[in-house]
């Protein structure tokens, strides 16, 4: 067996290179209109799906030292791992923080506050991602324990304090007075209107009887309250009507002694009102970002110590006045996309969104694509095919033909026809089939001579 030249291999591979660059060039000089309407297509498609998300986002977190707070920093730490930015903004409270997230001209992407703060079809520009813990109401005070009392008997007329004005404290606390007929007046000096770290010391000094705070259980602030004997915690013996009324509560529970096992604190159960940190984002936020807030949610969901008892509760579609997003539909409905943790999460999230446009788009584009390595082939065989295309016609029209004139009409167009051929280029893999095809359109010329004298003579 003879070795192959390497000359002669460099110089086979030097050809095909040639022939398909050639055929390339033919491509674009032939089909540009196409390719520019599938490049067009390809861009419109890019840019309304938005496939790749912003690289920082905002999050307003309420007080410092909150727990609205503490689980910002846990988001930023996930989003982080990601890739993402995501900046905390403080504020002073629910209200602002749900006001700036809808407002289009702040910097702020994102917020959350207390379920129950807004009303349905108050802020259209925002979705729901959700709730994401229970924050309790918790009520300290001074002096002796109370037991069987209620909240609004004992501590009317004495200074205690509310919460900033627009706070989720401030807001759920006048929910709850106006529904036993009692409005809260600005002007009224026994509601303190303070912020929370202000409201601690006032009450450790003496100069409020209570405060009121809606917070986690492990937040600094409640963990300060909690640490000093000299203060109680209000049991809400009408807990259980107030979540009646309004749905988006809940009610929880301190259980005997959980607070101190050695000292059995608190000696009895307490009973105390919960309401959700929800999640609201604008509507324009890219689904990846969505996304991966909720799969966030999820992890930290996991994480809780669930000191009151609500294990493996959120994220769940609790306060109900914001719509929910469709992302977040999807993802309560379905789960985590099943790629989660395997790519990364922008890929992840816009495959589960994209999935059944890019087969549709695959089915369409795929095949075109099989052609790219071999263009120069696949044109070569197009070009010869349409020539016997053309070759068979005129056969089958000569067959028909009962006159001089329509055979020599039919001659003329395997005259042009060779003229086109004649233009072509064709690769060398098809030189063979791009000779049978002249042949065969030479053998047709001869039948058509043929019949054309024999009609001649016969006249």
């Amino acid at each position: 067996m003879t070795e192959r030249n390497p000359h002669n291999l460099a110089r086979y591979l030097k050809n095909r290179l040639l022939e398909e660059h050639l055929a390339w060039r033919t491509l674009f000089r032939e089909e540009w209109v196409s390719l520019l309407v599938l490049l067009f297509g390809v861009l419109l498609l890019v840019i309304f799906t938005r496939p790749v998300p912003p690289g920082a986002v905002t999050l307003a977190v309420g007080q410092p030292g909150s727990t609205y707070e503490l689980i910002g920093q846990r988001y930023k730490e996930i989003f982080a791992r990601e890739g993402v930015t995501l900046q905390l903004v403080n504020t002073n409270g629910s209200r602002e923080s749900l006001e700036q997230a809808a407002d289009g001209q702040s910097p702020v992407n994102a917020g959350l506050l207390l379920g129950g703060i807004a009303r349905k079809g108050e802020y259209p520009e925002l979705y729901s991602l959700g709730s994401v813990d229970y924050l309790p109401l918790w009520l300290f005070y001074r002096g002796p324990t109370l037991q069987g009392q209620d909240a609004l008997s004992y501590f009317k007329g004495k200074p205690i304090a509310i919460g900033l004005e627009g706070s989720g404290t401030e807001l759920l606390l006048k929910k709850m007075l106006a529904m036993r007929g009692i409005h809260l007046q600005e002007e009224d000096e026994n509601f303190r209107r303070l912020p929370h770290g202000e409201a601690m010391q006032q009450l450790l000094d003496g100069k409020i009887v209570a405060m009121a705070i809606v917070d986690g259980f492990d937040s600094p602030t409640i963990q300060n309250l909690l640490a000093h004997p000299e203060l109680h915690i209000f049991d809400f013996a009408y807990a259980a009507a107030y979540v009646k009324r309004m749905p988006y509560l809940d009610t929880v529970t301190i259980p005997r002694g959980s607070l101190n096992l050695v000292k059995l604190d608190p000696p009895e159960d307490i009973h105390m009102i919960a309401s959700t940190v929800t999640l609201l984002v604008e509507k324009t936020m890219h689904p990846a970002i969505q996304q991966l807030f909720l799969a966030a949610t999820d992890e930290i969901g996991d994480e809780n110590n669930q000191f009151f008892g609500k294990g493996d509760t959120f994220p769940a579609y609790i306060d109900r006045s914001i719509p929910l997003s469709p992302v977040a539909k999807r993802f309560y409905d379905k789960g985590a996309p099943w790629l989660s943790g395997l790519m990364p999460f922008w890929i992840v999230s816009y495959i589960d969104r994209m999935w059944l446009l890019v087969l549709g788009v695959l089915a369409v584009v795929l095949p075109f694509f099989r052609l790219v390595p071999n263009y120069r082939l696949f044109r070569s065989r197009m070009l010869i095919s349409d020539a016997y295309d053309e070759i068979k016609q005129v056969e089958k029209r000569m067959y028909e033909a009962t006159h001089v004139s329509e055979l020599r009409y039919l001659l003329e167009r395997l005259d042009q026809l060779e003229v086109e051929i004649g233009d072509f280029w064709i690769s060398s893999d098809e030189t063979n089939r791009f000779f049978t095809m002249k042949s065969a359109l030479e053998l047709v010329r001869r039948e058509i001579l043929s019949r054309i004298r024999h009609l001649e003579s016969s006249n």
